[in-house]
């Protein structure tokens, strides 16, 4: 079927290969399990599957849940395959069952399952968890089963959550569950008699891209004031104390507009410019893309998070460039100067008249150390 590729579980909206259907879901006289939740914490914790689909347009099955990666399906009595893809687990990508465009099959066997690992008799059932894990050894997925009930009691069997606390044997111990099994009994299902009787889905997909930025200003929706340094930013409520990232070892990426200094012009001047804020022996902020400003001015101050490439009109006299505050290690200053008369002056060197100068910093801090290289 074809929908949302969450209406897999949210509406048990697919049609499986094989006997055993989804039933478990969220519509109106559904019962749901566990995993359902836990999913939904995993996913604002960033966990997931990583759903190239969601960004492939012409994918012809970016809108069939039962045809995307991670996706569950029984095979046999106590078989069953998964579809490949990649997830994100705790920051770290792990290509589970094969990786994209592959499957593996699973066996629910006591060797092979964690949890209670003890075989159903006549008359009981279970709830199996699927779910993806730091561990290599199984390309990424094991499964769990829960304690068994009679079906006779009208009691629903419990889902197994042991794997919630070490689910890998690493130092990686997030997961994501793909499915819960719910088996039977039956002599012909292997050393635990299962016969898979539904298979329900439980996967969550994040989509790491496009990330979109809103503006961050100090005036109303559609103001184009700058808020382009990390004191700025911790300043951006009042009445309540400042932020605190300054003094924090976090990194920043943001959204604002670019300012000029003082007469000059910036290129960039009320224009979406991307910010980022970080450490280097002192907390600095700067552009992440190079910004231009022209000047005739004889004195000029610039930070990092202002113009790097300078365009030194026609004035009077030579121009005295000086930097203020922290800049990073790596962070490049150019200037061409057009003036045909006067010279400028950077970092202890001179640039002549209808000269250019490309300068590097060495030494990132508050007293960061320029070096010339043309």
């Amino acid at each position: 079927m074809t929908g949302n590729p969450l209406s897999g579980h949210t509406n048990h909206n697919m049609t499986l290969s094989g006997t055993a259907q989804p039933v478990d879901g969220l519509a109106d006289g559904d019962h749901i399990t566990s995993p359902t939740l836990t999913n939904l914490l995993e996913g604002v914790h960033n966990n997931g599957i990583i759903l190239e689909e969601d960004t492939a347009k012409g994918a012809s099955n970016r809108l069939q849940p039962e045809n995307l990666p991670g996706i569950c399906e029984r095979t046999g009595n106590n078989t069953f395959t998964v579809t490949g893809g990649h997830a994100v687990l705790d920051g770290l990508v792990y290509s589970f069952a094969g990786g994209v465009g592959s499957s593996a099959t699973y066996t629910i066997t006591q060797a092979n399952t964690e949890g209670s690992n003890t075989a159903l008799t006549t008359g009981q059932e279970a709830l199996v968890t699927v779910y993806l894990c730091a561990n290599s050894g199984t390309n990424h997925v094991k499964m769990e089963m829960g304690t068994a009930s009679t079906v006779s009691t009208n009691l629903y069997p419990v889902t197994p959550h042991a794997f919630l606390n070490t689910p890998s044997g690493s130092t990686n111990d997030h997961s994501v569950v793909l499915c819960v099994l719910r088996v039977i009994y039956n002599g012909s299902g292997g050393d635990l008699n299962v016969n898979i009787t539904e298979v329900n889905d439980k996967r969550i997909f994040v989509r790491p891209s496009p990330i979109y930025f809103t503006p961050v200003v100090i005036g109303a929706v559609g103001a184009t004031d700058a808020i382009d340094t990390h004191t700025e930013l911790d300043a951006f409520h009042t009445g309540i104390g400042a932020g605190n990232f300054t003094s924090t070892r976090l990194g920043g990426l943001w959204m604002g507009y670019g300012a000029q200094i003082g007469s000059t012009t910036a290129g960039d001047f009320n224009k979406n410019v991307l910010y980022f804020s970080a450490t280097d022996a002192a907390r600095y902020t700067r552009s992440v893309f190079d910004r231009v400003l022209t000047t005739a001015q004889t004195s000029l101050t610039i930070n990092a998070s202002s113009a790097n490439i300078l365009i030194l009109a026609t004035r009077s006299g030579t121009c005295a460039v000086s930097t203020s505050g922290a800049f990073p290690a790596g962070y490049v200053v150019e200037i061409k100067n057009q003036d045909t008369g006067d010279t400028a002056t950077f970092a202890g060197a001179t640039i002549a008249a209808s000269g250019y100068g490309r300068f590097v910093c060495t030494v990132g801090g508050n007293s960061p150390t320029f070096v010339r290289l043309i």
